[in-house]
C-alpha cells in the first residue's frame, strides 16, 4: 500500500476492463513499478522510445577546459569571491561555500498563526570539496588512489558535521546539463538541522520494512538482485552497482555495500579501496556510453546523525544514487516535465533493457540505437580528416550520414557494392548501426537520400582505446630535464599526447609541508608533436610529478611518474675527444676532451670522468678515472692503433654515468726521443712532412681480431727492471755477509780453556765487567 492509500489493486482498476490474453512483455507494454525505498510508483513506457524526436538538442561537449585557470575560483592559488586565496593544494581541498544556502546562525521565524502557513528554523553549513587540482579531469580520469582520497574526505566531513547536524548530504552535479557552473572537479556538502523530504521518506520506508520483515530493506534487495542477475551492472568484493527495478532516469544506478553499513565513516580501509575502484569503473562506463563526459547528479544517503546518532538505525543501509539525464545520445536528455511534474514519474527505457543483454553500460548503446527512429545529433568530427569515423574492434558502431539533416531517412551501402545494407525505412534516420564491428567492416560507406541523391561518404576505421604510455625521464644537467614516451600497445588510430608537470610538496621535519606545491604547467613538446617534452628551470633538490596522457578517438589513458633530478641526472657524453701520440714514448698516448655543451660548468657542479682504451684489434677495454680533462695512457701497445672513449658523471655521484662518447683513435709514436728542449720549456717536435703526391696513402689498420697475445715488453723498461734487480741483489749479499761475520765471531770454540775476548770486548770498560775486583 502506498502512502497515499492507493495500492496496486486500485492502480489496475482502470485497465482491467481492457485486459486481454496477450502475454505481457515489459519492453513492449506500459506498466507501473513500485519504489519501496521512497513509497512511490513509476510509469514505464518502453514503447515510447520509437517515437521521432524533434525536441531540444544539447550542444556537443567539445569545449576544451584549461588545466589551470587563475581566474577559476576553485583552482589552486586562485582568489575566490570573498577575497580568500586558495592554497596550492595537490590533492583534495575542502572549504566553506562562499554563497551558502544554509547558515549556522539564521534566526527562528517564530510560531505560525495558521496551519496553512507554517515555517520552521533551518540552520546548517555548506562546504565545497575539490577532488583534484586540475580542472580538465573528472573522477573517471583520476587514479584509484586519488579517488580513494576523495572517499576518505567524504567520510571525514560526514563525521565532522554529523557531530552537530542530523543530516549531512554529499552530492555532485557533473556537467552544465545538470546545472554545474564550474567544470573543476568538485562536489558539495550540505549539513542541515532538519531531515530533508527524501531522507524522511527513505527513513520511514526502511524502518517500516525492517519492522515487518526483520531485516534491512536494501540488504534484502541487494541479495535478490544478485540472485536474479537481471539489472546488475558491476560487482566487486565489497560493492554492487545495479539499475533499480523502480529507476526513473534512463541510466540511473544504485551503489550498495555488500556488508551492512549505516554511514560512510564506518567503511573499512578495504571497503574504501574497493569503492574507489568500482566508482572509477562505473563512471568510465558512463563516459563510454555516448563517448562523452557523462553528466549526472549523485549523492550519498546514510543514517541520520547529530543528537540522535546513537539511536537504533539498524534499518538503514548506506547507499549512493546516480541520476544521469541523457536519454538517446550525448545531446538528447530526459525532461521531467508535464506528466512527471503533475502526476508521477515516467520513464521510456526499462531497467532491464539497460543492463541485461548488454553486459553493463558500455554496451547499452546497442539497445538504445536500434530503438531510435531518428537521431538527434549531427555527425561528430573531432579527429582526423573529414568523413572518417572511428570505432573499437569488437564493439558496436554507429555511423551517421554527414551530408543530411539529423534524423532524415537514408539508405546505406558499401562503396563498390550494389547490395543495400539498410533501407530508409529502418527507423534509424541518418544512422547505420554495425553490431560487433570487426576488420571486415572497415572501409567506405555511402548514404543516399530518398530521391537517390548522394548524402555523403563515411570511412570507418577500427582500432583500440589507448593504454597507459611508457614514460622515462632524464636530466642532462642540473637545471632542465626531458621526458620521452612510447605507446604500451598499438591502437591503430590517430593518437596525440597531453603532457604536464607539477612540483611536489616536501614534508618537513615536523611533519608539516614546508613548501607549497606549484603548477601544474604544460610540459612543452619539443618539437611540437614529438614524443618528448622538456622542462626548463627545474630545481635540483625538488621532486616533480609528470603527467603523460595518451588520447585517441576512443578515450584517454594517463601515466603519472614521480621524478627527482638527483635520480634522473645523466649528463651528455663529453665532446671533442682527441687522442695524440707522445713523441719518443712508444707506449704512451695523450687523450683530451671537453665538457658537454649542455652542461653549464660552474665551480659547485662539476663532472668526473672515466676513460676506456684498447687496441682496435682486441675486444677487452682497460679503464682509468682521470682527475681532469686529459689523461696520459702509459701502457699502450707500441705500434698498434688504439680506440679511446670517455663518459661523465656528476662529481657527487648523483644520477648515473653518461653514455660513452664516440670513439677516437690514436697510435703511439715510433720516433726517437727529442734530444733538445728549446727555450720556453716545450719539447721539440719534428715538423710534419707534406705527403708526396705520388706516394700511396698509408693503409688503414685492420680491425680484425688479432689472436696473438698483447706484447707489453719495452727495451727501456726492461733495462730499468734489470738495474733495479742488480741493486737489490747487491744489498742482499752485503746484508748476508755482515750477518755471517757476526755469527762466526760470537761462536764458542768448544774447549775449556780461556776464551778469547770477542771483537767487542775492547769497547767495554774493565770496571763494568761482572765480577771484576775493586782495586
Amino acid at each position: 500500500m502506498s502512502r497515499s492509500g492507493v495500492g496496486p489493486e486500485q492502480h489496475r482498476q482502470g485497465s482491467e476492463a481492457d485486459a486481454t490474453a496477450t502475454p505481457f512483455q515489459a519492453r513492449e507494454h506500459q506498466h507501473i513499478r513500485y519504489n519501496p525505498l521512497q513509497d512511490e510508483w513509476v510509469l514505464v513506457s518502453a514503447h515510447r522510445m520509437k517515437r521521432p524526436w524533434q525536441g531540444q538538442v544539447e550542444p556537443s561537449l567539445l569545449k576544451t577546459v584549461p588545466r589551470h585557470d587563475p581566474k577559476n575560483p576553485l583552482c589552486p592559488g586562485a582568489t575566490r569571491a570573498n577575497g580568500e586565496v586558495n592554497p596550492h593544494y595537490d590533492s583534495t581541498f575542502l572549504f566553506d561555500n562562499d554563497f551558502p544556502a544554509l547558515q549556522p546562525d539564521a534566526p527562528n521565524p517564530g510560531p505560525s498563526d495558521h496551519p496553512l502557513f507554517q515555517a520552521e528554523a533551518a540552520r546548517g553549513v555548506c562546504k565545497v570539496l575539490c577532488f583534484h587540482p586540475w580542472s580538465d579531469v573528472t573522477l573517471p580520469l583520476m587514479s584509484v588512489p586519488e579517488i580513494r582520497a576523495v572517499v576518505d574526505m567524504w567520510a571525514s566531513v560526514t563525521e565532522e558535521l554529523g557531530a552537530q547536524y542530523p543530516w549531512v548530504q554529499i552530492f555532485e552535479n557533473k556537467g552544465a546539463m545538470m546545472g554545474c557552473s564550474n567544470p573543476h572537479p568538485h562536489c558539495q556538502v550540505w549539513a542541515s538541522s532538519f531531515l530533508p523530504n527524501i531522507a524522511q521518506r527513505e527513513e520511514q520506508c526502511q524502518r517500516a520494512y525492517q519492522s515487518q520483515h526483520g531485516e534491512p530493506l536494501l540488504m534484502e534487495y541487494g541479495r535478490q538482485e544478485l540472485l536474479r542477475k537481471e539489472r546488475l551492472v558491476l560487482t566487486s568484493e565489497h560493492w554492487l552497482v545495479l539499475v533499480p527495478f523502480w529507476a526513473v532516469w534512463p541510466f540511473q544506478t544504485l551503489l550498495l555495500p555488500r556488508r551492512h553499513v549505516r554511514r560512510l565513516p564506518e567503511l573499512t580501509p578495504a571497503e574504501r579501496d574497493d569503492l574507489a575502484f568500482i566508482m572509477k569503473k562505473l563512471l568510465t562506463k558512463y563516459d563510454n556510453l555516448f563517448e562523452t563526459s557523462f553528466p549526472y547528479t549523485m549523492g550519498w544517503h546514510g543514517a541520520p546523525m547529530g543528537s540522535e546518532a546513537e539511536a537504533n538505525w539498524d534499518h538503514w543501509q548506506l547507499h549512493a544514487h546516480y541520476y544521469p539525464p541523457l536519454l538517446r545520445s550525448s545531446t538528447v536528455r530526459k525532461f521531467m516535465v508535464g506528466y512527471e511534474m503533475l502526476a508521477q514519474a515516467q520513464r521510456d527505457l526499462t531497467p532491464e533493457q539497460m543492463s541485461s543483454s548488454c553486459t553493463g553500460l558500455s554496451r547499452v548503446l546497442v539497445a538504445v540505437a536500434t530503438a531510435l527512429v531518428s537521431a538527434a545529433s549531427s555527425c561528430p568530427q573531432a579527429w582526423g580528416p573529414p568523413g572518417v569515423q572511428y570505432g573499437q574492434s569488437g564493439r558496436s558502431m554507429t555511423l551517421c550520414c554527414p551530408g543530411v539533416t539529423a534524423g532524415a531517412p537514408v539508405s546505406w551501402s558499401r562503396d563498390g557494392e550494389t547490395r543495400l545494407l539498410q533501407g530508409p525505412d529502418s527507423g534509424l534516420g541518418h544512422e547505420l548501426v554495425l553490431a560487433l564491428a570487426d576488420s571486415t567492416d572497415e572501409g567506405t560507406y555511402i548514404c543516399r537520400t530518398l530521391d537517390g541523391a548522394l548524402g555523403g561518404m563515411v570511412t570507418l576505421q577500427l582500432g583500440y582505446p589507448p593504454a597507459r604510455p611508457i614514460v622515462s625521464c632524464r636530466a642532462a644537467d642540473y637545471e632542465n630535464f626531458s621526458c620521452t614516451w612510447s605507446p604500451s600497445q598499438v591502437s591503430g588510430l590517430p593518437t596525440r599526447y597531453l603532457t604536464s608537470y607539477r612540483k611536489k610538496t616536501v614534508p618537513g621535519a615536523d611533519g608539516q609541508r614546508v613548501s607549497p606545491s606549484t603548477g601544474p604547467w604544460p610540459c612543452p613538446q619539443d618539437p611540437p608533436g614529438a614524443t618528448r617534452c622538456v622542462v626548463h628551470g627545474a630545481e635540483f633538490w625538488s621532486q616533480y610529478r609528470i603527467n603523460v596522457t595518451e588520447v585517441n578517438p576512443l578515450g584517454a589513458s594517463t601515466r603519472l611518474l614521480d621524478v627527482s633530478l638527483q635520480s634522473i641526472l645523466r649528463p651528455d657524453p663529453p665532446q671533442g675527444l682527441r687522442v695524440e701520440s707522445v713523441p719518443g714514448y712508444p707506449r704512451r698516448l695523450r687523450a683530451s676532451w671537453m665538457y658537454p655543451a649542455s652542461w653549464p660548468r660552474q665551480p659547485h657542479f662539476l663532472l668526473k670522468f672515466r676513460l676506456q682504451y684498447r687496441p682496435v684489434q682486441h675486444p677487452a677495454w682497460s679503464m682509468v678515472e682521470p682527475a681532469g680533462l686529459e689523461e696520459v695512457i702509459t701502457d699502450a701497445v707500441a705500434g698498434l692503433p688504439h680506440a679511446v672513449r670517455v663518459s661523465a658523471r656528476d662529481f657527487l655521484d648523483a644520477g648515473t654515468w653518461s653514455a660513452w662518447s664516440p670513439e677516437a683513435w690514436g697510435t703511439p709514436s715510433t720516433g726517437p726521443l727529442p734530444k733538445e728542449i728549446p727555450a720556453g720549456g716545450k719539447p721539440y717536435t719534428q715538423p710534419k712532412e707534406k705527403p708526396q703526391m705520388d706516394s700511396p696513402a698509408p693503409p688503414r689498420p685492420s680491425l680484425l681480431p688479432d689472436p696473438r697475445p698483447l706484447d707489453h715488453r719495452d727495451p727501456l723498461e726492461q733495462m730499468a727492471v734489470l738495474a733495479s734487480l742488480g741493486i737489490f741483489s747487491c744489498l742482499g749479499l752485503a746484508a748476508g755477509a755482515l750477518a755471517l761475520g757476526l755469527w762466526l765471531r760470537l761462536k764458542p770454540d768448544g774447549k775449556d780453556g780461556h776464551q778469547k775476548p770477542g771483537f767487542l770486548a775492547p769497547m767495554i770498560p774493565v770496571d763494568k765487567l761482572p765480577g771484576a775486583p775493586n782495586l
